[in-house]
């Protein structure tokens, strides 16, 4: 997969402390151009956002495939603490005893 890099922050900055809102695929207005994915950096312990990805790749199936692999997950810790718990400060996997 070609993945690149071309934003503030790295790609392996991307996890429960750095998570990716205000996400979007820009699509190639020219042949031969990239696939785009942007997002700023939400800081959930600082509750601010700040910095931001660019990603790029050939193709939108490698990109995709990346963001599946990437930040999918986040939101489905999210997602999962939310409906169990009710809350989700930490974008990490929850559990009873860390309520």
């Amino acid at each position: 997969m070609a993945i690149r890099s071309t934003g503030e922050m790295e790609p392996d900055a991307i996890n429960e402390m750095n998570v990716p809102v205000v996400c979007f695929i820009h699509k190639p207005e020219k042949e031969g151009e990239s696939w785009l994915w942007t997002a700023q950096n939400f800081m959930p312990r600082k509750g601010y956002c700040g910095s931001s990805w660019a990603i790029e790749a050939d193709t939108k199936e490698e990109l995709m495939e990346w963001i599946r692999s990437k930040v999918v997950p986040l939101y489905q810790i999210a997602t999962n603490n939310l409906r169990e718990f009710g809350k989700n400060y930490y974008w990490e996997p929850q559990t009873l005893e860390s309520i």
